[in-house]
């Protein structure tokens, strides 16, 4: 259940993490910590990146790149995270490696502090970013790798951004230099710099963005750029990007994307307003931002009234039409009427195929962090990478061991809601799903939901932006009453008809093949005998078309007949996810899905 009090608890979380607070006021704040009976599932919990070997290691803040430039490496994943130690030994950025999109990953390089002399190597090595030129910067080739990061010092009286470059695709890494550096963390206000970020600006210069409270009189935090011409070894003078005229509010956490019409969109946390709200704002050149730093941007929201909160981090991928897609993930997902958490809180991504205009759409995590700790910030700055075609997306993110433990750093890989879309089953996973009530797994190729204690209990993929399309799967009940398909589905959660949408259904009861409109309520549209009757245990082949508000269905047992209809429903909903559904029965099974544009 939402409570101010978990906010709170996450806020707490992050600050403490930057203030090294005493361990009494840690326990205090712990204490206050509710772990989620989270309301929505899905099966996959993703693949283990890294996992803390001792019990003085602490990890959090995730980023993974996919090798563009790099010749016969193109394709590889690097990962790397937050990695620091309690007891003030020193720490260094762990490589991690996977040459199979993230089935599996391994360790081929560590990067400690560049620094010497006095109290270095220092013990907490913060807010990684990984950046691969895509075309000679200075005399550094295209494929060369710069790694920036947030040096830290035990008692936090310092933060240094500190750079390291690699020729070899991170398998070794050299100290560039230490080319900003900042004050230190301060509660309530601090004089530090945090969370550098790296792009190419309009002119092919190298660009790093990055939060700032160096004018904490005027801007408790601001976010501004350095520029490099020459590869990373030497930077301008800060510009500033973000500066809000009231002097609390806390932009952070920025990522920069190139568009395909060769402006840039930035995503930033908005911290002063409520969650940390998530917004974005343009610049033409990777430059100037807006129409001055005051401009504080947009919010990202859904159409169906889902925002995100806190630490966003944005990817864009050449699928999804003309425009390509923008994929954004963040640590957590909020309704925009109320400010509470909604059911895909943790475990959801937000799309946009209009150059980051107008509403967003969202799409299910391809894995789901756990948040069964205290001691560990849950997906907190989690990372993105699209394949090379841009088809799928992987997420790294922090995740709970147990019920005590510290974070691991798990990845997932699912389809970036691009249609052709076919389901992951076959791959024995369930990567991209959201189920909503009941008992769900996979095997052998097959979803099966089995519980016979709720109603409604339902599984959903796909984009709520998702318009025109052809869904085509095979569902089979093994009990009585009904079990099927959803189309055109839109702000879902846990209850019988608790979504906006369309459920195409095989009733065994009455032996029917049945269309219904669901909206908090439900209404049957349209139901036509199945000749024979629906039988237990056979598969039957289901199609629906939604084209415009016509939807044209059919379902054909294996070797019998088809039953089909048509139906034009004048008030429609005209986009949304696809899914499955049962309505009381103990157990039904799908297989084969499909979804193609018309």
């Amino acid at each position: 259940m939402f409570t101010r009090q978990r906010i709170l608890c996450k806020a707490a979380l992050k600050h403490v993490r930057r203030t090294f607070t005493l361990t009494s006021i840690l326990f205090i704040i712990f204490s206050l910590c509710i772990i989620d009976t989270a309301r929505v599932y899905a099966n996959t919990g993703g693949t283990v990146v890294y996992t803390p070997t001792s019990s003085n290691e602490s990890i959090a803040y995730a980023r993974v790149l996919r090798l563009q430039h790099s010749g016969s490496a193109n394709g590889t994943l690097l990962s790397t995270f937050e990695h620091w130690t309690t007891d003030g030994s020193p720490a260094s950025f762990i490589i991690e490696q996977s040459t199979n999109d993230g089935q599996s990953w391994q360790q081929i390089a560590t990067v400690g502090d560049g620094e010497t002399g006095g109290d270095h190597p220092w013990s907490h090595m913060w807010q990684p970013a990984l950046f691969e030129f895509p075309q000679t910067l200075g005399s550094y080739s295209a494929g060369t790798l710069l790694l920036v990061g947030n040096v830290v010092n035990l008692d936090a009286s310092f933060t240094h951004f500190e750079s390291w470059r690699s020729t070899d695709h991170g398998v070794h890494w050299s100290y560039v230099s230490t080319f900003q550096t900042g004050g230190a963390v301060g509660n309530p206000q601090g004089s530090g710099i945090w969370e550098p970020n790296l792009q190419l600006d309009k002119n092919g210069n190298l660009i790093c963005y990055f939060s700032d409270e160096r004018q904490a009189s005027r801007y408790s935090q601001l976010l501004g750029h350095i520029v490099s011409t020459d590869g990373g070894d030497s930077w301008g003078s800060e510009t500033l990007d973000v500066a809000s005229a009231n002097q609390s509010d806390r932009p952070g956490m920025v990522t920069v994307v190139k568009l395909p019409n060769s402006t840039y969109i930035m995503s930033f946390e908005m911290c002063g307003y409520v969650n940390c709200e998530v917004h974005i704002k343009k610049s033409s050149d990777g430059d100037t931002w807006g129409s001055d730093p005051a401009d504080l941007g947009t919010r990202v929201q859904t159409s169906d009234g889902r925002s995100f909160g806190h630490s966003p981090y944005m990817v864009w991928s050449p699928a999804g039409g003309s425009n390509g897609e923008l994929i954004l993930a963040a640590q957590r997902e909020y309704y925009t009427s109320n400010n509470g958490t909604t059911p895909e809180d943790y475990r959801a991504l937000m799309i946009n195929t209009n150059l980051g205009n107008g509403d967003w759409s969202w799409m299910p995590a391809p894995a789901v962090p756990a948040n069964t700790s205290s001691n560990c910030n849950t997906n907190y700055s989690p990372g993105l990478a699209v394949s090379l075609d841009g088809t799928t997306v992987q997420l790294v993110t922090p995740s709970s061991i147990g019920s005590s433990g510290t974070c691991e750093i798990r990845s997932g890989s699912s389809n970036a809601a691009i249609i052709p879309y076919r389901d992951p089953f076959g791959g024995g996973t369930d990567a991209g799903w959201n189920t909503y009530q009941g008992i769900w797994s996979v095997s052998n190729g097959i979803y099966t939901e089995q519980s016979s204690s709720t109603n409604g209990d339902k599984s959903l993929t796909g984009s709520t932006g998702w318009t025109d399309y052809t869904l085509r799967g095979d569902v089979e009940l093994t009990d009585s009453n009904n079990a099927g398909f959803m189309v055109r589905v839109s702000n879902p959660s846990n209850g019988a008809d608790a979504q906006s949408g369309y459920f195409v259904g095989l009733d065994n009861n009455n032996g029917q093949l049945l269309l219904g409109k669901q909206n908090d309520a439900w209404s049957t549209l349209q139901s036509v005998a199945v000749d024979g009757g629906v039988s237990l245990n056979t598969w039957y082949h289901v199609t629906i078309k939604a084209s415009g508000c016509t939807f044209t269905v059919s379902a054909q047992p294996d070797g019998g007949s088809t039953t089909s209809f048509s139906y034009t429903d004048s008030n429609c909903f005209m986009s949304g996810q696809v899914g499955v559904r049962t309505w009381n029965t103990s157990r039904a099974a799908w297989k084969n899905i499909s979804v193609s544009s018309i």
